[in-house]
């Protein structure tokens, strides 16, 4: 999942601040580091691991960097990779968006609209009620014919067709004279100027200029749009999350995790909503598969849509992170998975409707929890400091780089000094007001509570009342209360023993009295105590103080609930006032940071960090050692499966019905690979050589998930899916050849399976 972006969606409502205040530049390791071609010999534990490192833009692969990728076993020529102008591999790749935020990749790999991707992506977000009331993501869903797919709400397809660097472009327009926020300024207008040109009023066309290297360069992308997306295929959850954990990133595992979906067009082939009339989309490139197999130490690159990094990013944010916002989501992650758990053991209906969101924020948890645990066990600050002094030394030896970075640092440290006095307690509070429902209801009638508080307003009319209402029934009528008053008292908990300082002047005056080993039982109490004396939980109460005139509710003492959101939402603005002031320090700092640091390592090759934009990354099939120094093998067998299947009749059905189980060649359910890759990533086609698709990125193994903060080749790994495996399960759960007829299999000349 691209979790980056589902942390930036929580924000949306109440903290609205632009991914670039926390996001930064990257660069790569020095270019004959990261390209040097390593032998691969030597028992499987002990062979050295290619450096691997990079999340391509298209443009960049060429020159010395497209010879470097054949050198490592890239076979295609550049034009079959990208071409700006003719089909080529790009336009055979997804980016699959769900409410209208990037959450995954997928490829085309019939001439027919056929797209493979990820199990949860083809059913996230708010799918068709025919998918939920048929528990269709539990049970597996096949459609025998193409008028039997079922319609996808909220999907949109971004097919990338050309990427192109527009730095030039833009930066010649900006005089030297101008301040940091006056380019900003005119970088928007000219922006939209450029995007205006490329689109020329074409309706199912997207185009977007996104800032590289914290704005020091600029790439244009342009997307063809599909907005009529449908489910083909979706197998079986036990199949599809089939591991000893149920994360995306548990290794080892035996998962199935794919899924089909179809995208359609009118009949003029312009993207368009969804009609019966609508026909399959053609694309101009779709992908054909290897069945040959993979072995160890085989090349592989994968091209998708990873959502974010942060790699080359300061000491001081790597510090932010790890002292002020991950503790305060690990808690909050926490206190929504125990609600939606409790909710699910209460309703099973509940439970089928919460399956998305409760694997996503179990993945979002367990991606937190690998970060913090990476940066404790990998001292990355450590070394980002050190790098830095080596920086600040290296602009001391000349008197105009130090008149130009001796500043940097410093900034830096300000920046984040500022953001870390408040940010642990405003990421608690958006977290607790945007997922808590209660609050949601008291925010209802806190703006009533504002409006009446003028005596200059009148009373709400009878139609605004019943508004009121309405929206209050609507969502107590979709929770569950005693799920939410457990999410409410865990993160008032979080809320209430943060340092010193930093916590809210109402909590300290509800329960500043307490012990720690008694305040979690006060908050409780609390809670409990709310349920009892708020109209927010009993919608007849509601209704009388609505009903109340308007001299008679401001002569009502306050609701409890509504006084408790009020002093939230208060020390939210407040907080987020001073949090904000970081930003005139940072975002300038930032952008000389990284252009600093490109000019101090001295690369000829770099890439940026990743944002959601088409990426292409290069790796080979291998294992990894942990920090104990345990090898895992980069290979899951179906005889391990068959060992092991004690979680579903279903599973055990699939995996002896075939020769696949027991095959000679015995063929892999899942595999390593050191490809580069994020969440974003997740349904990316894993190729061969020759571009053709040989796996299914599912993500990275938990060891490589601090990846996106400091890469290490020891440890990033990506876990991918098996094609061959996808085929078979396709095969034994449709029971017929529909879709395999469609799709292309190559003609490869079967390879050597042994796995090494």
């Amino acid at each position: 999942m691209h979790f980056k972006g589902y942390i930036y969606q929580l924000f949306l409502p109440l903290f609205i601040i632009t991914a670039s205040v926390l996001s930064g530049c990257a660069t790569s390791s020095s270019a004959q580091q990261t390209m040097a071609p390593e032998q691969l010999n030597g028992t499987p534990e002990n062979r050295i691991v290619p450096n691997d490192q990079g999340m391509w833009l298209l443009p960049q692969i060429d020159g010395i960097l497209y010879k470097a990728l054949k050198n490592k076993g890239l076979k295609l020529a550049k034009s079959t990779l990208y071409h700006p102008e003719k089909a080529s591999l790009n336009q055979g790749i997804v980016r699959i968006n769900i409410n209208g935020s990037s959450s995954g990749t997928g490829a085309f790999v019939s001439p027919k609209g056929l797209i493979l991707t990820n199990h949860r992506i083809a059913y996230d977000g708010k799918t068709s009620a025919s998918i939920i009331k048929n528990n269709y993501p539990k049970t597996g869903f096949y459609a025998d014919a193409m008028d039997s797919e079922l319609p996808l709400e909220n999907y949109t397809l971004y097919i990338p067709i050309e990427q192109k660097e527009v730095t030039h472009q833009i930066q010649s327009q900006l005089p030297d004279t101008l301040t940091y926020y006056e380019q900003q300024q005119q970088t928007q207008s000219i922006k939209k100027r450029l995007i205006a040109q490329r689109k020329d009023s074409t309706d199912d066309l997207i185009v977007e200029i996104n800032d590289f290297w914290s704005g020091n360069r600029q790439f244009m992308s342009v997307y063809k749009v599909i907005q009529d997306v449908r489910l083909v295929h979706l197998p079986p959850k036990a199949v599809a999350e089939y591991t000893n954990a149920p994360l995306a990133w548990s290794w080892p595992t035996h998962g199935g995790d794919y899924a089909f979906l179809r995208a359609y067009v009118d009949t003029n082939g312009q993207g368009s909503s969804y009609d019966d009339a609508n026909i399959p989309f053609q694309p101009a490139t779709h992908l054909p598969i290897d069945t040959s197999g993979v072995a160890a130490d085989d090349f592989t690159m994968t091209l998708g849509f990873p959502g974010q990094t942060y790699r080359n990013e300061s000491s001081f944010s790597f510090e932010f992170y790890k002292n002020h916002r991950n503790p305060v989501l690990l808690d909050s992650y926490r206190a929504i998975l125990k609600s939606l758990q409790y909710a699910d053991e209460q309703d099973s209906g509940t439970a089928i409707k919460n399956t998305s969101r409760r694997a996503s924020i179990a993945n979002v948890l367990a991606y937190y929890r690998d970060v913090q645990h990476g940066f404790e066990k990998h001292n990355i600050i450590e070394k980002k400091r050190t790098l830095e002094k080596d920086f600040e030394m290296w602009a001391r030896k000349d008197s105009l780089r130090f008149l130009r970075y001796r500043r940097v640092l410093k900034q830096l440290d300000q920046a984040y000094d500022i953001a870390s006095q408040s940010g642990d307690l405003l990421y608690g509070l958006v977290q607790a007001i945007n997922n808590n429902k209660l609050l949601k209801i008291a925010g209802f009638y806190n703006a009533y509570r504002r409006h009446r508080g003028d005596s200059a307003n009148t009373d709400l009319t009878q139609k605004q009342k019943k508004n009121l209402i309405t929206q209050h029934k609507k969502v107590l009528e979709n929770i569950n209360i005693e799920a939410q008053k457990l999410m409410l008292s865990e993160m008032l908990y979080s809320q209430a023993t943060l340092p010193d300082g930093k916590v809210m002047f109402y909590l300290i005056r509800l329960f500043g009295g307490a012990e720690k080993q008694d305040l979690k039982q006060e908050i409780t109490n609390y809670v409990d105590s709310l349920e009892q004396q708020s109209f927010i939980f009993d919608l007849t109460k509601a209704k009388k103080f609505v009903d109340l005139p308007i001299d008679s509710a401001r002569a009502t003492p306050a609701d409890p609930m509504v006084e408790l959101y009020k002093k939230m939402f208060e020390t939210y603005q407040f907080s987020r006032k001073n949090y904000l002031q970081h930003v005139p320090y940072l975002r300038p700092a930032q952008r000389r940071y990284a252009e600093g640091m490109l000019a101090f390592k001295n690369d000829t090759l770099s890439y940026p960090d990743a944002n959601s934009t088409l990426r292409l990354s290069t790796g080979h099939v291998t294992g990894y050692k942990n920090t104990e120094g345990t090898y895992h093998n980069p290979f899951t067998t179906p005889s391990e499966l068959a060992a092991n299947s004690t979680k579903s009749a279903a599973l055990n059905k699939y995996i002896q019905l075939s020769t696949y189980a027991d095959s000679v060649d015995s063929p892999v359910i899942n595999f390593l690979t050191s490809n580069d890759i994020t969440g974003g990533n997740s349904g990316s086609p894993v190729l061969n050589k020759d571009g053709e698709i040989v796996g299914l990125a599912i993500g990275s193994n938990p060891k490589g998930v601090i990846g996106d903060y400091h890469y290490n080749r020891k440890f990033k790994r990506a876990i991918n899916v098996d094609i061959r495996y996808i085929l078979f399960l396709l095969k034994e759960i449709s029971g017929d050849d529909r879709l395999l007829k469609e799709i292309q299999i190559s003609s490869t000349i079967q390879k050597s399976t042994t796995h090494k």
